[in-house]
């Protein structure tokens, strides 16, 4: 059965055909305005800048723009209901099912996902795999088989090794590799490798080649007490490298449209920086590959997430060159998605990650949590939030009960730039206001759901 009604109307400047550019862009949009792509979810109550509040239209479903680039911050305490929307977001952008819209050109999707407290864990954007999603889980060597027969509980998945082609590599990947850092002062083989990759940037111009820096490396004098860091750097860079010489059937890193890749370098013996790493270069490598396709960037259980100077330091992002560089690299993305057909999406509990991420989101949906901490950050940043609840301290409370009162899968979405209503056919964009709104049911398996002590 379909979740939508096809009889309501749309706009009046759809109809003669009139779609401004500022209307095709819209991150989100209603009945009222368009009749296409993905549902999202329902709405429930609108909040105007004043802080009165309009009762829903029972028949008014919100839609999620997959036509065009986008970036979406969902936060809120476990069990809100933050990974089922996110898996929501992800179905529209993969599946082309009458059952929630059109979709005539599925996007390609990618997850990141990182887990420091347990290396069972798997990603709960996993459970997308089905017959209209073909899923593929990229891990590392040493945390293969472990993850393999975690992931094997989820029907028609595959999992396989991240390994990286010498092809996939240039000078800059490989000193993020060898862990160069700007504010580092480098020991003195450190050097040596930098002076070395300096050599091959000058000498080879059009790439890089993985045997050629060995060979380099090997003919260099260490001493004895520099030999075992530099076999350490070394083993962490060919632990991610594909040592067949033969030429694999497909390029991870070229998925096809309507597809899922899940990045997930849970494992003991990866560490903060090498998986920041990793990370930043499977994105840019995402990115090249696109050819125009549309690339769905979800960023999966951001809640490790710790403020460190003013980048995006997950837990397991401690203050390190790395996290510095995929968090620049993340801001970068969105502030060119247009540019690059991308769309970004951030889950997280805990909101207080690099501002610039959650200034430059075109989207904040904001489930559940009952931290007061977080509301304050959130203000901060929110303009419809701050425009609201920022006047006295009983409209603050007032804000901040309405959110700790949340039901399982609701949330207040806020969006700018959304465009909701229809009034004297002139279409209305969100502005301050925001809505309370309802996540829909998913297509696929819920992956999410909390494990109790008896269960039904």
């Amino acid at each position: 059965m379909s979740f939508l009604q096809p009889s309501l109307a749309v706009s009046q400047s759809a109809q003669n055909g009139g779609i401004s550019e500022e209307e095709k862009t819209t991150p989100l949009f209603s009945w009222s305005f368009k009749e296409t792509y993905a549902l999202l979810g329902y709405e429930r109550v609108t909040k105007r800048r004043d802080g009165s509040s309009t009762a829903a239209d029972p028949a008014e479903i919100i839609f999620l723009n997959t036509n065009t680039p986008w970036s979406a911050f969902l936060c809120g305490s476990q069990g809100s209901g933050k990974s089922y929307t996110l898996s929501c977001m992800l179905e529209g952008c993969l599946i082309p099912s009458k059952k929630i819209g059109k979709l005539p050109k599925p996007l390609t999707g990618i997850v990141f996902h990182y887990d420091t407290h347990s290396s069972n864990s798997i990603c709960e954007a996993a459970w997308l795999s089905s017959p209209n999603i073909k899923v593929n889980v990229l891990v590392s060597l040493s945390n293969f088989h472990r993850l393999k027969a975690l992931y094997s509980r989820i029907p028609a998945i595959t999992v396989q090794p991240l390994k990286l082609r010498s092809k996939h590599l240039n000078v800059e990947r490989m000193r993020d590799l060898m862990a160069f850092g700007p504010a580092e002062r480098p020991p003195l083989y450190m050097q040596v490798l930098y002076g070395i990759l300096r050599e091959i940037a000058i000498q080879r111009p059009g790439g890089f080649d993985l045997a050629d820096f060995s060979e380099r490396v090997a003919q260099k004098e260490f001493t004895k007490d520099q030999q075992i860091p530099l076999a350490l750097r070394l083993e962490l860079l060919t632990g991610f490298m594909d040592k067949d010489p033969k030429k694999p059937a497909y390029d991870l890193f070229s998925p096809e449209p309507g597809t899922l890749t899940v990045v997930d370098l849970t494992d003991p013996f990866v560490d903060a920086g090498t998986a920041c790493t990793m990370f930043d270069i499977c994105l840019a490598l995402f990115l090249e590959n696109n050819n125009g396709a549309g690339l769905v960037v979800a960023l999966d259980e951001a809640h490790k997430a710790r403020p460190l100077k003013r980048h995006l330091c997950m837990q397991y992002m401690n203050n390190n060159p790395a996290a510095a560089r995929f968090t620049d690299n993340l801001i970068t993305t969105i502030r060119v998605q247009r540019h690059v057909a991308s769309r970004i999406i951030i889950a997280t509990q805990e909101p207080d990650i690099d501002p610039k991420l959650m200034d430059l989101c075109s989207m904040t949906i904001i489930h559940r949590f009952t931290s007061p901490a977080w509301y304050e950050v959130l203000r901060q940043h929110i303009a419809g939030l701050s425009k609201i609840a920022g006047n006295t301290k009983e409209e603050t409370i007032a804000m901040f009960q309405e959110i700790v009162e949340l039901n399982v899968g609701e949330s207040l979405l806020f969006s700018p730039s959304a465009m909701l209503r229809v009034k004297d056919g002139v279409v209305q964009k969100l502005g301050f206001n925001f809505i309370r709104f309802k996540t829909r049911p998913r297509l696929t398996a819920d992956g999410g759901r909390s494990v109790q002590a008896i269960r039904e």
